[in-house]
Order: C-alpha cells, then sequence, then structure tokens
C-alpha cells in the first residue's frame, strides 16, 4: 500500500501549493519517523504529542555542531546563540544531570537518554538547541538518532590549513588527532543528511555567524518543490536579465509581467474589458492585476515546470493578492542593488529603432555608430527617479510582508556571480519561516466590481503612471 511504484499517489495540482507552503509533507514525514522510533503504546495520544510540539517547534532549528580541531566550537556556539537565542547544550550540562564527572565512561545509551531528556525540556523546545561537544563516536549519534532526537543541521567548521591559533576562533589541535579524525568521519556519516561545511578562511566571528544563522535558516525538502520564483528590485538591478539566464538553465518559464499586462489590455476578454473601464489612464487593481498573472500561471507548461517572474508586485497589497492564488510563489529574491548603479546601467541602454533590440552603449560603444540607437521614453531621467523613488516606498512594507520566506542576493555584482547566488536559492530546500498570509488582513474584493467601483491603488505618483502607459 505504501509502494509508490505499486499505488501511485498523484496530487490535484492546485492542492500542491498548500501542501508545500504549510508544509505538510515535513509534518507527516515527522509524524511517521517519531512514531517508527518512538514506538507508543497509544499511537493516536502520542501523535496529538506530535502534533501539539509541532505547532510550536516547526520553524526551531536543532542543530548539532561536529568536532573540528583548531576551532573553538564552544564559543562559535555561544555566538551563534546570542543571535538565534537558542539553547546550547554542553558536556558541563549533562555532568550536572548526571551529577558525576565521568563523562568519558557513560555507556552510548546512557548519553543519549540523558541528552534527550535535556533538549526535551520546555526551553529547548520553544526555542531550539546547539548541541555541541557531546557526541564522543559513531555509536553515540546512532543512540542519540535511537532516542528521536535528529537534528534538522549539522554544522562542521572546516579551519583553514595554517590558522592563526591566538585568534578566539581557534584552539590547539588534539594530540589524539588520528583517532579525532575517525570519530569526525563517522559522526559525518551519521549526520550526512543534514551535514553543512562552514569553511573558516581568514573571516571574523561575526561574518561566520551571519553565514551559520543563513544554513540554519533552510530546511531539507522532503519532495522536490516546482520553483515558483518572484524577483523583486529597483529598475535597472537586473531582473528580467537573471529570469532569462534562469529560465533557460533551469528550463523554467520566465513569466514577464509587462509583456501579460500589454497582452491583457488589448485583448477583448473580460479582464482586457476591465482594465479599460477603469476611469485613470492605467489600471492598478491589484486583484485585476494578479488575475492577469494567474491567467498565465496556471498554464500547463507553468505548472509542469515551474515560472520565474519578474515586473509585479508593486506593492505588499499587491503581493497578497498573488498569495492568494492556487499556486502561489515559493521563493521571493529581492535584488539589492545601489540606486546610483541602477541609474547608471539604464542611462546607457538604447534601443535599435529598427528591431526595437535593447543595447548598453557602455559595454558596446561601436553600437551608436553602425546602429541608429535612440533612449526609450520610459529610460528618461525624470521617469527612472520616479520609479525608483516608488519602489524605495514600497520596500519597506514589501519586506515587512515577506518576511522570513525573502532571500536578498547583492545586484550590485556581475552578471555570472548574482546569477549562481539566485540559483542557490531556487535550488535549496524551503526556508524555516512562518508562511506568509496573503488576504488574511485585506478585504477581499470581487473582480466582478464595476469600474466606477475598481479600487486602484491610491496615491500612485503620475510619473508612475505615465511610465506604466508607456509599458502598455
Amino acid at each position: 500500500m505504501t509502494d509508490p511504484s505499486k499505488r501511485p499517489l498523484n496530487f490535484p495540482t492546485s492542492h500542491i501549493p498548500y501542501l508545500q507552503k504549510h508544509r505538510i509533507y515535513e509534518l507527516f514525514h515527522e509524524i511517521a519517523r517519531e512514531l517508527v522510533i518512538r514506538k507508543p503504546d497509544d499511537h493516536v495520544l502520542f501523535t496529538k504529542q506530535v502534533l501539539v510540539n509541532a505547532a510550536h517547534s516547526r520553524d526551531i532549528a536543532r542543530v548539532v555542531i561536529l568536532p573540528s580541531p583548531k576551532v573553538n566550537i564552544l564559543e562559535m556556539s555561544k555566538e551563534i546563540s546570542r543571535v538565534t537565542k537558542q539553547v546550547v547544550v554542553t558536556q558541563e550540562m549533562v555532568k550536572q544531570s548526571l551529577k558525576s564527572d565521568d563523562f568519558d565512561g557513560l555507556p552510548s545509551d546512557i548519553l543519549a537518554k540523558y541528552l534527550a531528556y535535556l533538549v526535551r525540556t520546555e526551553n529547548c523546545y520553544s526555542s531550539g538547541w546547539i548541541m555541541v561537544d557531546c557526541l564522543r563516536s559513531e555509536a553515540d549519534a546512532k543512540s542519540l538518532i535511537q532516542q528521536g532526537i535528529i537534528p534538522t543541521h549539522t554544522l562542521h567548521f572546516i579551519a583553514p590549513f595554517h590558522p592563526d591559533v591566538s585568534e578566539l576562533l581557534y584552539c590547539e589541535v588534539s594530540a589524539r588527532w588520528p583517532e579525532t579524525r575517525r570519530v569526525i568521519a563517522g559522526l559525518r556519516n551519521v549526520f550526512k543528511g543534514s551535514l553543512r561545511e562552514v569553511h573558516l578562511g581568514r573571516r571574523h566571528v561575526a561574518e561566520v555567524v551571519i553565514e551559520c544563522v543563513e544554513l540554519m535558516r533552510t530546511r531539507a525538502a522532503v519532495k522536490p518543490i516546482t520553483p515558483r520564483v518572484v524577483i523583486l528590485g529597483p529598475r535597472g538591478s537586473g531582473k528580467k536579465t537573471q529570469a532569462k539566464i534562469i529560465a533557460q538553465a533551469l528550463d523554467v518559464v520566465h513569466v514577464d509581467f509587462e509583456y501579460l499586462i500589454c497582452q491583457a489590455w488589448t485583448s477583448s476578454s473580460k479582464i482586457g474589458e476591465q482594465l479599460r473601464a477603469c476611469k485613470k489612464d492605467a489600471c492598478l487593481h491589484s486583484d485585476l492585476l494578479s488575475q492577469v498573472v494567474n491567467k498565465r500561471i496556471l498554464e500547463e507548461d507553468c505548472l509542469r515546470r515551474g515560472w520565474v517572474l519578474t515586473g509585479y508586485p508593486f506593492t505588499d497589497t499587491d503581493f497578497k493578492y498573488l498569495d492568494s492564488l492556487d499556486t502561489p510563489p515559493n521563493r521571493v529574491i529581492f535584488l539589492e542593488c545601489d540606486l546610483n548603479v541602477c541609474k547608471e546601467r539604464l542611462r546607457h541602454r538604447k534601443v535599435n529603432v529598427h528591431t526595437g533590440s535593447q543595447t548598453d552603449v557602455k559595454q558596446f560603444p561601436e553600437a551608436e555608430v553602425e546602429k541608429i540607437l535612440l533612449t526609450h521614453p520610459k529610460d528618461d531621467l525624470e521617469m527612472i527617479d520616479a520609479e525608483l523613488e516608488w519602489y524605495c516606498r514600497n520596500y519597506g512594507p514589501l519586506r515587512k510582508y515577506c518576511g522570513g520566506t525573502a532571500s536578498v542576493v547583492n545586484g550590485d555584482q556581475n552578471e555570472r556571480w548574482v546569477n549562481e547566488c539566485v540559483c542557490a536559492v531556487i535550488l535549496k530546500g524551503p526556508l524555516g519561516a512562518p508562511p506568509r498570509r496573503g488576504l488574511a488582513d485585506v478585504e477581499e474584493r470581487s473582480s466582478d466590481d464595476s469600474a466606477d467601483d475598481c479600487a486602484c491603488l491610491s496615491e500612485v505618483p503620475s510619473k508612475i503612471l505615465d511610465s506604466f502607459i508607456l509599458k502598455v
């Protein structure tokens, strides 16, 4: 019955985004794992307890830090704990529970029971834990797993070949290095599913802590996820460029909102009629714009391959409507870019009057001689300044709404570096953060409202409306 080759289980396409958004796969995986490991007499009551605990700790990281020569892992764990507020579980805590200093002579199964007791305390369940210097061997790690204690992340700090031992980050190498190396290899093998290496190099402690916290935000996906990506950023940050590269590299569909709104505006469909019926020159009704996107992302190629959206949403209200669709985005990426860099990129962008193709005259100065190039009206400096100001005004509410579900990539770097970072965000597991609420805080409006009742965005600068009209 559980063999998928004999009885495949297929969910309707519209159900999958909900399962992914609320991580239902992971929840059932955790219930099944706990039942198999713990083997309770009353499985129904035990399942209820697991659900209660999961509700409080589903986004909490449970971390094991492996021993690493030359690295002061206890100090590193304390530094991480200052940021994440997790409980650091150490040898000293085990000794206090034992009321004995004989830690080395403790059998693996007894040690695992004491560790299980410590990490199941109320503080650890509510804030998470970091286990440091408690596992002496592969047998200890296996006994811990048999107690149902499975870390979400296992960190192994890789020190540089010749570190400066005077730094706080490093300590002397143990004289029992060959044995230690075997222990580390055994622990890495046990926790290979959640293992993450952190290469220290010559970095400062604070930089390493930031990387560790970012790693701890990501969870391994139980089931492969079809990417549904939104790339946000100011004009000139390279959103479309990255979307086109990603579409080719990952075989996803690039959904260009500018193209979609042009098609919808001129179409004879009901949405097109509602867009043209708006009293304003350009309709910015969040519900209607989200329906334009929804029509495209529900097509077969987007459902099967995934998609990457650029040019929308404009505001946090737009995003809430976008999240209310049947297939909302599961990856949100902000391209952070200096506004002066964005202006510089747009200022040197010219359009071929015959073909409509764009050329960067700073990168290809000879093109101005070989072709007839002009500046597009939407790239007028006043228009650019207005759009950048509009983005900055909405940036704060957008970031606040997305919260921990969003990732940030530095868009000032070269194209290849940015693309590698964006691809890494898309391909890695889901972030351990509460799901976005969508329309829970917004009064839903029907798309059947008349043009007289069209609830377009208020307080939109006239330059933004002009830019929107130019694009349409």
